[in-house]
């Protein structure tokens, strides 16, 4: 992806998107040959910024102050079976609404994989500005469960990009446009209950085939139109059950 700064961009900002074009996946852009065409990264003084034809990003909360209003209620906190000091692994950061909140409830860091390079260093700035303690992650999910030894998490977490057509919201137009769209799998699963000592959870649209692709233990139905979430236990619950 091209990486370049803003009109007037400070040394500062100039010495940023050099950093960022040393990484793997970026390209650093004088304004004067950007494509702009294609998305381009800028660097501005506020921040890290997507420009797409049309549109421009940045990094933003999300619905997380839904989140909090509903706290220990919220269906997300059931399925997984949420307690204080869980070690939470978010496997499909986004924007950090889900890490952030989880984080808040249970006292803890979440660690959290994001795939795309651009989101993962926009949601990173924008997380840790905006003071959420979430470690960020560039990686492939996959390859970071199969670097991760037995039981080293609590509770392993996906939200897999809704398939194009279903309801989401104005807030993921950024997570859409550049995440990734590939669902996850039965190999990703097998790596993930490996990880987790007490669940596995996974997010499906109400109408979805996900979950039943992926063969859970339990599924927890919400409310009409809502989301449903999967649930695998770990060797914590399987013992206790």
């Amino acid at each position: 992806m091209q990486v370049t700064v803003s009109g007037r961009a400070r040394e500062q900002e100039r010495r940023r998107a050099a950093s960022i074009a040393e990484l793997p996946y970026f390209a650093l852009r004088e304004r004067g040959d950007v494509d702009w065409d294609q998305a381009v990264l800028q660097v501005s003084r506020t921040g890290l910024r997507l420009k797409t034809p049309g549109r421009e990003y940045h990094w933003h909360p999300g619905l997380l102050h839904t989140r909090v209003e509903a706290g220990w209620t919220h269906p997300l906190v059931r399925a997984m079976a949420l307690a204080p000091g869980d070690h939470v692994l978010d496997c499909t950061l986004g924007l950090g609404t889900d890490a952030s909140f989880l984080a808040w409830l249970t006292g803890v860091p979440v660690t959290a994989v994001e795939l795309q390079p651009a989101l993962a260093l926009m949601a990173n700035e924008g997380l840790r500005d905006a003071g959420h303690a979430v470690r960020v992650v560039n990686a492939d999910s996959r390859t970071f469960l199969a670097s991760l030894p037995d039981r080293c998490f609590d509770i392993v977490w996906g939200d897999p990009m809704f398939p194009t057509g279903a309801a989401v919201t104005h807030s993921l137009d950024l997570v859409r446009h550049i995440g990734c769209h590939e669902p996850l799998g039965l190999a990703w699963l097998q790596q993930a209950r490996r990880v987790a000592r007490k669940r596995v959870v996974v997010r499906d649209i109400a109408n979805g085939t996900l979950l039943e692709s992926m063969f859970p233990d339990e599924i927890l139905h919400t409310m009409r139109q809502r989301p449903r979430y999967g649930i695998w236990f770990g060797s914590d619950e399987e013992t206790c059950r």
